[in-house]
């Protein structure tokens, strides 16, 4: 599983409610829900959080739904975030309650759930902080959809330091879900994490020995042994075999061609063939010239 960065309570995700492309537009002119969305998710983008958060009132008048609660309450994190800390404890109560009215008015959409266990595991207590309150909401989450519940309770017992739970939820969330990218990859890369490669590479190969051709399991079995520098010439041979089968627009999960020429350039950086490393970096960027980490990459090599 490719990295995630945990974001503070104030900066809410909302990544599956993506139902519109942002586009620029006046709330002088926007008369349905939609249209003000529409507008408000531009002035997100262009980090005019106030004037954003006003437009997600007015659609939420015309339409009181999960999503529109939702968008009001990023639009909230983001003022709180840039303000001081008297103001964000003032603002806390409000966006738990948007949060809390999206739940209500979806129970089945996941994002509010998500919201509020990041809520209540990094606001004060004094604001509303709850590791209780945040077990609840992760297990409401495993209701929907277990994977998604199994990476709750990790980030709860990561924030808790318990170890012994982190582990037994990823290894849960491969034996349910054997077939996800995500499941898998994250047991692996956390097997690296806690130096115990073996188990790492035994993780992708259960992958790989049912679904040869896997392109996914080909992908973090190169970048596992990248992180490990073990397994070199094995790793090489998989993100080259990665590069071979045909993308397919439908599968969401697969890397894109530039992020494989640079996985595939960094392996070769650690077996020190930095020629063959350049030519990898510069293919990312030809493919996708705003791809920073080949750029970076390619500024390093000596």
């Amino acid at each position: 599983m490719t990295k995630r960065v945990r974001r503070s309570w104030l900066v809410l995700s909302v990544s599956t409610l993506l139902a519109l492309e942002p586009t620029a537009g006046s709330t002088a002119t926007a008369q349905t829900a939609a249209e003000l969305v529409t507008t408000g998710r531009a002035l997100l983008d262009s980090a005019k959080y106030d004037a954003a958060a006003k437009v997600f009132e007015k659609a939420i008048k015309l339409e009181d739904n999960s999503a529109n609660h939702m968008w009001l309450a990023e639009a909230l994190g983001n003022i709180a975030r840039k303000s001081n800390v008297f103001k964000q404890g003032m603002m806390a109560g409000r966006i738990k309650r948007e949060m809390e009215r999206a739940r209500d008015l979806d129970p089945k959409n996941i994002d509010p759930h998500e919201g509020l266990i990041n809520f209540y595991l990094e606001a004060p207590s004094i604001m509303g902080g709850s590791v209780a309150k945040a077990k609840i909401e992760a297990t409401e989450i495993g209701k929907i959809n277990r994977l998604r519940g199994h990476f709750a309770q990790v980030k709860i017992a990561q924030h808790e330091k318990d170890s012994v739970t982190v582990e037994r939820e990823y290894r849960a969330a491969f034996n349910d879900e054997p077939d996800s990218a995500v499941a898998y990859a994250t047991l692996a890369f956390y097997f690296v994490s806690t130096k115990r490669n073996a188990e790492a590479f035994a993780t992708i190969d259960k992958v790989l020995a049912r679904r040869p051709d896997e392109p996914m399991g080909l992908f973090y079995l190169g970048r596992v042994a990248t992180a490990t520098g073990q397994q070199l010439d094995r790793g090489e041979a998989a993100l080259r075999k990665y590069l071979t089968i045909p993308p397919n627009p439908d599968d969401k999960s697969r890397a894109l061609p530039p992020a494989a020429h640079f996985r595939l350039g960094e392996l070769l950086g650690k077996k020190g063939n930095n020629a063959e490393a350049r030519k990898e970096y510069e293919t990312a960027l030809q493919l996708n010239p705003k791809l920073e980490a080949a750029r970076n990459a390619l500024k390093a090599l000596k």
